[in-house]
């Protein structure tokens, strides 16, 4: 008589299949950037000198000392890591421009956090060019209290305040560019899109010289500081895709930022 095992071969095998790895932002389509701050820091005299993104190895960095950002914790973000620039010296940008950016739509996530409703009018992150034409810059900035996002080429809309006065604290920003119409979105701590402009420029494309920048309003790749203008933030995650994500990778995004930075989008 045969000995009998408690369960079949198929459930015996079904119970040792390994789960799948939890999502993270490497799983977007056609994601271009990904830079965490727990992930891919050099640190050296001054503090950080070097953050490179996790999909294409593409690096912000600062080579002076007095103008490097620090890399701490921030509790309204869970505990979790940031790179955290003070207002008044701090930032990080390229020394070359963006992958090349043609006839297809953006999109930019970022999970920050303000200290002060008053942050400072520099540029928390974004793809300036200040010199020369700028058509195909924007980024987000905290411009007389505001949170405010320009965009140049794209909308055509300038300047639209999306928080009037910024709040302090924990906040997440998604920013869509779509081409073929040339109009972009906005959507501040939720996943519902608000219309910041319609019927630009399509199709449009990174100037030369573009440089992705944070902490402040960056010049070009050269790394120059228009104005002064800097801001004080901490911020955890910077992504950026070449296309628009599904419906399915936002609702994944949500769950991913809430779970890792206790709950900011609602």
């Amino acid at each position: 008589m045969g000995i009998f095992a408690p369960f079949s071969y198929l459930e015996q095998r079904a119970a040792f299949v390994p789960a799948p790895p939890p999502w993270d932002p490497s799983q977007f389509d056609n994601i271009q950037y990904w830079w965490r701050a727990d992930t891919n820091v050099t640190t050296a005299t001054g503090g950080v000198s070097n953050w490179t993104d996790q999909i294409n190895s593409f690096s912000i960095q600062q080579g002076t000392s007095g103008n490097r950002p620090s890399l701490t914790t921030e509790s309204t973000l869970n505990n979790q890591d940031v790179i955290a620039f003070n207002g008044s010296s701090d930032f990080l940008f390229s020394t070359s421009t963006p992958a090349a950016l043609s006839n297809r739509d953006f999109t930019s996530l970022c999970v920050y956090s303000f200290a002060s409703s008053t942050p400072g009018n520099g540029i928390v992150w974004g793809v300036p060019y200040l010199l020369g034409a700028g058509n195909g810059r924007w980024w987000l900035d905290g411009l007389n209290g505001n949170q405010r996002i320009f965009d140049e080429g794209l909308s055509g809309t300038g300047g639209t305040n999306i928080e009037s006065p910024a709040t302090s604290g924990a906040h997440t920003l998604k920013v869509r560019y779509d081409a073929s119409a040339g109009d972009v979105f906005y959507a501040l701590d939720t996943l519902t899109e608000t219309t910041k402009g319609t019927s630009g420029n399509t199709n449009q494309s990174w100037p030369a010289s573009s440089t992705v920048a944070a902490g402040a309003s960056v010049q070009s790749t050269s790394g120059g500081v228009f104005l002064s203008r800097y801001i004080t933030v901490d911020i955890a995650e910077i992504v950026f895709i070449y296309g628009t994500p599904s419906s399915d990778e936002m609702d994944e995004w949500e769950t991913y930022v809430n779970d890792r930075y206790g709950t900011i989008i609602t």
